[in-house]
């Protein structure tokens, strides 16, 4: 299978495996942990709704403590992108989480350089790292993320910094000179925002704070952009890249199906953007059904599913630089 496909949007904690999230389980002797993250089978995980999934994410967490848990996750990851025709990935990891759980981030960090090296010569598949804040707990926990992460920097594979978490309970903006300082540094930042329209007004406002007060490079989800013409009229004329995860969207309840994903709002602006699976073994999904699914229901087309992956090898952190 070539691998010419490029994904920016997909977290680490959310691809692990059934089986693997057993075997940690297992091993820190949890195994009601798996028990309640997991179908009956043990074959598929199991949550209701988007704050069904932030319960199932710190539930499933709690079992990945050591860097060798995170190392084998990573390798894990890198078989199934290269199964899924991705040959470059940039891959969020939980920082934040981390360091609330009292586990340093510098040995997690070296242990997935060493498995990305793995994965490039068993695999063929380059992965980079975009270690992340979580918004609704104190400013204070995003500043230690950030620190860990430049720390680790460019040779331990980090090409950017990202937040993400409850938007409702943590406005981009308390985060604006954190990201202030993470582009002095030249690392690139991704921002969730927009994933609940629900939210009304204050999810198109969560996007332009990630935009205005933040500086975002990329925009996680930004689903609720799509419903106002001058904000898309601003990630376009600005170049901002939006991380599209429409299955995502739907599992979570951002929208109803893929079938009424706003997918052409995004596309008639010139927004550059592309689709990705957020979190591929918690949602169950992958790129080649994403793509299939918009061609399907989304009228999407040979030429824009191109120039999709066009933005997004353009959109990738590895090009950013100081200065830049």
């Amino acid at each position: 299978m070539n691998r010419d496909r490029v994904e920016l949007h997909t977290h680490l904690e959310g691809s692990v495996t059934p089986g693997r999230l057993i075997l940690l389980a297992e091993k820190y002797g949890q195994p009601g942990v798996a028990r309640a993250c997991l179908t009956p089978d043990g074959g598929h995980f199991a949550f209701t709704g988007f704050h069904g999934f932030l319960d199932l994410y710190k539930a499933a967490t709690s079992v990945m403590r050591e860097p060798s848990d995170f190392h084998a996750m990573a390798v894990d990851l890198g078989g199934q992108l290269a199964a899924d025709g991705v040959g470059y990935a940039e891959v969020a990891v939980s920082y934040g989480v981390l360091l609330v759980r009292g586990i340093d981030p510098l040995p997690v960090q070296r242990a997935l350089h060493e498995a990305a090296a793995e994965v490039a010569e068993t695999q063929g598949v380059r992965l980079r790292w975009l270690p992340d804040a979580v918004r609704q707990l104190d400013e204070k926990w995003a500043w230690r993320a950030w620190e860990k992460a430049a720390t680790a920097g460019r040779e331990l594979g980090v090409v950017g910094f990202g937040l993400g978490g409850d938007e409702a309970a943590g406005p981009a903006r308390r985060f604006a000179r954190l990201f202030a300082e993470v582009k002095g540094e030249g690392f690139g930042i991704s921002i969730h925002a927009g994933e609940l329209p629900g939210l009304g007004a204050g999810a198109v406002a969560s996007v332009r704070e990630a935009i205005e007060e933040c500086g975002a490079d990329r925009i996680g989800h930004g689903l609720a952009a799509a419903g106002d013409p001058l904000l898309l009229a601003t990630l376009a004329a600005r170049g901002i890249f939006v991380e599209l995860c429409p299955g995502s969207n739907v599992l979570t309840g951002g929208v109803a199906s893929f079938a009424e994903f706003p997918f052409a709002a995004f596309l008639e602006a010139g927004v550059p953007c592309a689709l990705n699976t957020d979190d591929r073994t918690m949602f169950d999904l992958n790129l080649e059904q994403a793509y299939k699914q918009a061609t399907e229901l989304l009228q999407l087309t040979d030429d824009a599913a191109a120039a999709m992956q066009t933005a997004a090898a353009a959109a990738a952190f590895d090009k950013v630089r100081e200065g830049s």
